[in-house]
């Protein structure tokens, strides 16, 4: 059996944990370790050790970090807790299980975050709402995406189709993460330098419509590129 009794260890094995159980696109073939109760009992173990070794370095840390282990105050929480949100509704056996099986599943998604009742409810109700309210004509219409500084765009594969993901400042200074599943397009021109996190090219013009394909058009540029963003999906889903 392997000890570690060391915190840096401990911790850097928690941040891997919770890297493969919320990287930014739920992959298929790697399903089962966001879902998995093993996953979930090592990574909850894991978190206790650190929280116990917190407490004897410094009376109430341990306590500390149990709070920030609660799903809504944790310091990653809007990632994390849309990405297994994304990672639920790609798991069949999840979506069609009883209701107490989806709650005890629901835990090991989010482990290894503490979750009430009601925070529980939520996650089963974000899952379901697979009709889709959410499209593009109504995030374009609701926010003001002029100049919009694009930070970030990627896009993954999985078999025929793939995912992928914009993040937009919107005008009242937040930050907007849309995810695109099912995509069916994905085309990006660019020139000169096309690293958003190097130079941040903002939105000039666009175009969107939402019918049976989420379709977004988009030329992003300043003074060091130009970029041509086309997107077309089956669904989409966005987090302000």
């Amino acid at each position: 059996m392997i000890k570690i009794d060391d915190f840096k260890e401990l911790s850097a094995l928690h941040r891997a944990i919770l890297a493969a159980k919320f990287g930014t696109f739920p992959d298929p073939q790697y399903a089962e370790i966001t879902a998995s109760p093993v996953l979930a009992g090592v990574s909850n173990d894991i978190y206790d050790e650190m929280c116990r070794m917190q407490e004897k370095m410094l009376k109430g840390a341990g306590k500390d970090w149990q709070d920030w282990r609660r799903v809504k105050d944790s310091r990653g929480f809007r990632g994390q807790w849309r990405i297994a949100v994304m990672a639920a509704r790609k798991d069949s056996f999840f979506m069609s299980a009883s209701r107490e099986d989806r709650i005890k599943s629901a835990k090991c998604f989010l482990s290894p975050f503490s979750c009430t009742e009601q925070e529980l409810d939520e996650f089963l109700s974000a899952v379901d709402n697979t009709d889709r309210r959410q499209n593009l004509d109504a995030l374009f219409k609701e926010y003001d995406f002029s100049g919009a500084p694009l930070y970030d765009y990627s896009h993954s594969y999985s078999n025929a189709v793939g995912d992928a993901r914009l993040v937009l400042g919107e005008k009242k200074g937040g930050i907007c993460d849309i995810f695109f599943s099912g995509v069916r397009t994905f085309r990006v021109s660019s020139e000169g330098e096309s690293d958003p996190a190097d130079s941040l090219p903002t939105l000039k013009k666009h175009t969107v419509s939402s019918g049976s394909l989420q379709k977004f058009d988009a030329s992003f540029g300043n003074e060091k590129c130009k970029l041509h963003i086309v997107i077309e999906a089956d669904t989409v889903d966005y987090w302000l």
